[in-house]
């Protein structure tokens, strides 16, 4: 009815102007019907891998998600504030096309254009090591021109960046990454880089924490396609060079190994798959009904931690902070509740915020990280929360005070949709709400936590409590012993 009546006005509006109605099919109507001629699976979202960060999750916290120095792929193409960057994505560029052949006083291969010179570089009686084989930019091109429709596919919108522009934003910003991934390696190996990037002390880290956010990434199989045309004789595998270019966001003694069969959806992608190998397999949509029996808590309660830090404390539970474990491999086993440190600081917050994101919006990625801010959402609901976890190693922060930190939790996690019924915590959360409700169901036990907790949490406390114990006897002795001199005293004072 009301598109009848807008037709109605449209159609008094060109009377009134004058116009010849003319018998066209409207472009609306061409483009809705051009869809259907692409099929069902028409824009199904099934290959989309890189997407939007979601509204309300950006509210929380803007800067996480947005890049502030560098965009990569079409999400930020050309948003002002970052074409300083381009300057050095050119140079990049110029330098993978054989600006620089030799290094390091070594002899140059001939270059390689389209397969020119190719037997006689493999016929070189002496393999010359770390020296870049030449390209010509037209075979970049024409292997991106090739992938351009595969990488439209992946992103969750469509963008209105002609064939030409899209396939050159490909090609620059893609070499740019895979020869920052190279450059790094040399850096982090002592060797001397001489680049503005790597001498500009605020820029490197920057540009480690734009390059992992979900709205500015290109396609693996981009970098990937890169990589094999610009490769040295003998270098790192991309993944590795990935891994070793963010792995200071969140340093670790050990860095695992991912899955090599596993086809990774772009760098973040792979830097998460690397906190997942002790946990991977705590996941099931059938654990809650497991553990479910008749007498629990209502499942809706049960399946979230249902106590915060300082009620746990109460109950006689004990946090312990385990550097031996993985940042997701949290246990409780008898009252004692292990929990790898958590660092946040402005480097390992866009990075968390990032994890979550991807796993909100790509069904795939199983929800560990979402889990697990979850559970720290359940633990603290106060900076007092925090203070106690800080106390006790498992959360070390800078982000001004405990009250900020507690804010980023609960904010961020009432916009999270949590799967209940895929949460790799499961079991441990189950086994503190049972735990806790034992506890709470005999007061002797309330009542012996609570003298523990007022009298013996410090030397001073418990000296105080002596104290006053001793002067308590004291006082008593000395009145008993006044008392006894009294009726001594009336004694002798009328004999019998």
């Amino acid at each position: 009815m009301g598109k009848g009546k807008k037709n109605m006005r449209n159609v008094r509006r060109g009377r009134a102007m004058k116009r010849p109605i003319e018998d066209k099919t409207p472009e609306w109507v061409i483009n809705i019907n051009n869809c259907l001629k692409e099929g069902p699976d028409y824009d199904s979202g099934r290959s989309w891998t890189i997407y939007r960060v979601p509204q309300n999750m950006r509210e929380v916290y803007r800067n996480a998600y947005v890049p502030k120095i560098i965009s990569v792929g079409p999400c930020h193409y050309e948003e002002q504030g970052r074409q300083v960057m381009e300057e050095h994505k050119m140079r990049y560029l110029l330098r993978l096309l054989g600006g620089r052949l030799q290094e390091n006083g070594e002899q140059a291969l001939p270059q390689v254009c389209n397969g020119s010179h190719l037997e006689d570089v493999e016929q070189a009686e002496e393999p010359v090591p770390k020296v870049r084989k030449v390209i010509c930019l037209e075979d970049l091109v024409g292997a991106m021109r090739e992938l351009e429709q595969k990488t439209r596919d992946r992103y969750s919108e469509a963008f209105d960046i002609n064939s030409d522009d899209f396939v050159q934003m490909m090609v620059v910003d893609g070499c740019f990454v895979v020869e920052l991934l190279r450059l790094y390696h040399k850096f982090d190996k002592e060797e001397d880089v001489d680049d503005p990037i790597f001498t500009t002390r605020w820029m490197l880290r920057t540009l480690q924490r734009d390059l992992l956010m979900l709205e500015n990434q290109l396609p693996f199989f981009v970098l990937e396609e890169l990589f094999k045309l610009t490769s040295l004789v003998e270098e790192p595998s991309l993944v590795e060079l990935t891994l070793k270019f963010f792995d200071p966001l969140l340093p670790r003694e050990n860095t695992p190994q991912p899955n090599p069969k596993i086809k990774f959806d772009h760098m973040l992608h792979v830097f998460r798959s690397t906190f997942l190998s002790s946990v991977k397999d705590e996941t099931s949509a059938l654990v809650w009904r497991q553990l479910q029996t008749s007498a629990s808590i209502p499942l809706v309660r049960e399946r979230q931690l249902i106590h915060c830090v300082k009620e746990l404390q109460e109950a006689g539970v004990k946090l312990k902070k385990r550097e031996d474990r993985q940042l997701l491999d949290i246990n409780f086993e008898g009252r004692v509740l292990d929990i790898p440190p958590l660092y946040i600081d402005a480097n390992t917050v866009p990075l968390l915020l990032n994890f979550v994101a991807y796993e909100q919006c790509d069904q795939k990625a199983k929800p560990f990280f979402t889990n697990f801010f979850m559970f720290f959402d359940s633990l603290i609901n106060t900076a007092k929360d925090v203070e106690i976890l800080h106390k006790n190693g498992i959360i070390n922060h800078a982000l001004g005070s405990d009250k900020d930190v507690a804010s980023l939790f609960n904010k961020l996690c009432k916009e999270i949709v949590y799967d209940l019924d895929e949460c790799y915590l499961s079991r441990q959360m189950k086994g503190v709400n049972d735990y806790c409700k034992a506890y709470y169901a005999t007061k002797w036990h309330v009542w012996w936590t609570n003298l523990i907790r007022d009298y013996f949490s410090s030397p001073w406390t418990f000296l105080s409590l002596v104290a006053a114990i001793t002067l308590l006897i004291l006082t008593v002795t000395q009145t008993a012993y006044d008392v006894r001199g009294y009726y001594h005293s009336s004694s002798d004072a009328h004999p019998q």
